[in-house]
């Protein structure tokens, strides 16, 4: 213990002290240093790029360093917020706040001199991952301000951000940001080694950067987590996650994921766990619903009317009648106008998809049912099944429920109930063994840790059912 209150002393030797901060900061890319020279003694000044003003650091501290004659230290900087550290401790957390650290030769001391930089409070609000009582500031697409924004949300010396130009054609900014004290470091390593191994010549979007680090190529589930959020990626990155930023791009992908981790949103830690609990297990029926539904009410009228009670049996005969297609291409059919108008709605402006909600929603579902296309009963499993699979907060989740849905609807078709449950079977088995950099993707079910199960499950208080580092780190 004494060997590491040691370690915090100031020397004075400057280079000593110069190491030992970077030290502090694990030499992460975002510390940088200036030499300059005072009065005849060597001097630096150490900051970090992330939450210092480039611009008041060369104006208000750097420029009177290297234009002064004589006098004090604090006399020469035309800055009132100075102050006197005697530990190196307690100047990489000034450092965290905002303020530059200024290193004389033996000197006894650190100034600290205020240098903050302040974000613009013009952030966008996220579009895709909205809260009620939330924060309401989402990333941009400058990667330098997303990592300022991180950087004021937790301030942490163990904080280490690397980062790496890729492009030789046209040179992209990417950031890769995780805990040094809880991240698994060969998580790290090799998502370091992916992205300078396969380079491209020129990088036309964020996702040819996030595409390469998939473990399957082949999986419809996503395997890393795209979010606007920066509170949200900072819970991640004090999980264990990593976070990686690209410029150009108003998101953050984390990585390593599990497949529950697609399920929880904001609101879920800003509400009574009572309620939390409850809109989880609310979007973990839906995605059951979103999956099975159609095809359950495929296999019921192709294949099993007879688990049916005689009052529901004459409701849907009369429904069915006169539609000249069966159960399975009519949810084909259905799915497929649900989609056209949800890309539709996605490419136009806002203020003409909003007409085409309407439009699509009570002129063609009216009309194809007059036009016995389609049976009002398949309009409403339809239509449970699209708001079941909107309630998901990710939007890659999404796509896969509904992708993975086609193939079970066509399985219950040719062979009732036993064609869902070999499909079942089938994605239950690709969930076990699926991994994301060397974590299990199904975790807490596949290894089974039953303590695990009802943490992923329910959003329980923390003063009843804590949460240790290693269960953070395995999540």
């Amino acid at each position: 213990m004494e060997m590491q209150q040691d370690s915090f002393l100031i020397s004075e030797e400057i280079e000593v002290n110069i190491q030992k901060l970077f030290q502090c900061f694990h030499s992460s890319d975002d510390v940088r240093s200036r030499d300059f020279t005072l009065h005849g003694l060597k001097g630096s000044i150490l900051y970090l790029t992330t939450v210092t003003d480039k611009d008041k650091l060369q104006t208000d501290i750097l420029r009177p360093l290297l234009q002064a004659g004589e006098g004090r230290l604090e006399d020469i900087l035309p800055i009132m917020d100075i102050d006197f550290v005697t530990d190196l401790n307690s100047a990489a957390a000034g450092m965290l706040q905002g303020r530059c650290a200024i290193l004389i030769h033996q000197r006894m001391d650190i100034v600290m001199v205020d240098a903050t930089a302040r974000v613009a409070h013009s952030m966008g609000e996220p579009q895709n991952e909205q809260t009620v009582r939330g924060s309401h500031v989402g990333f941009v697409d400058d990667v330098s301000v997303n990592s300022q924004l991180i950087h004021q949300r937790l301030k942490n010396v163990n904080l280490v951000e690397r980062q790496f130009t890729l492009g030789a054609e046209s040179p992209t900014s990417v950031k890769l940001i995780y805990m040094c004290d809880v991240a698994d470091m060969n998580v790290v390593d090799e998502i370091i080694a992916n992205l300078l191994t396969n380079q491209a010549t020129f990088i036309k979007s964020p996702g040819q950067i996030t595409n390469r680090l998939e473990a399957s190529y082949l999986s419809p589930f996503p395997q890393m987590l795209f979010t606007e959020r920066p509170d949200s990626t900072v819970a991640h990155l004090m999980e264990g996650r990593v976070a990686l930023l690209v410029d150009g791009c108003s998101f953050a992908t984390i990585l390593p994921v599990t497949f529950f981790m697609f399920f929880q949103a904001a609101d879920d830690f800003n509400v009574r766990w009572w309620n939390g609990t409850f809109f989880r297990f609310l979007r973990l029926i839906s995605v059951m619903i979103g999956i099975a539904l159609p095809s359950v009410y495929i296999s019921i009228v192709s294949n099993h009317f007879d688990i049916l009670p005689i009052d529901l049996v004459f409701s849907l005969k009369a429904s069915l009648e006169n539609i000249p297609f069966n159960p399975l291409m009519e949810a084909l059919f259905m799915l497929t106008v649900l989609e056209l108008l949800r890309e539709a709605a996605i490419r136009l402006p806002k203020s003409i998809a909003s007409t085409l909600s309407i439009v699509g929603g009570l002129v063609i579902g009216s009309e194809v049912v007059n036009a016995n296309l389609v049976s009002t009963t398949m309009i409403v499993v339809i239509s449970l099944t699209a708001v079941a699979s909107f309630s998901i907060p990710s939007h890659e989740m999404r796509l896969a429920i509904r992708l993975i849905s086609f193939p079970i609807m066509i399985a219950s078709s040719l062979l009732g109930f036993v064609g869902i449950s070999f499909s079942f079977s089938l994605l239950f088995m690709h969930l076990s063994k699926l991994e994301t950099f060397g974590v299990p993707y199904f975790y807490p079910f596949m290894p089974f840790n039953p303590r695990r199960i009802l943490m992923a499950l329910v959003q329980l208080p923390r003063r009843i059912f804590g949460r240790k580092a290693s269960d953070r780190r395995a999540s």
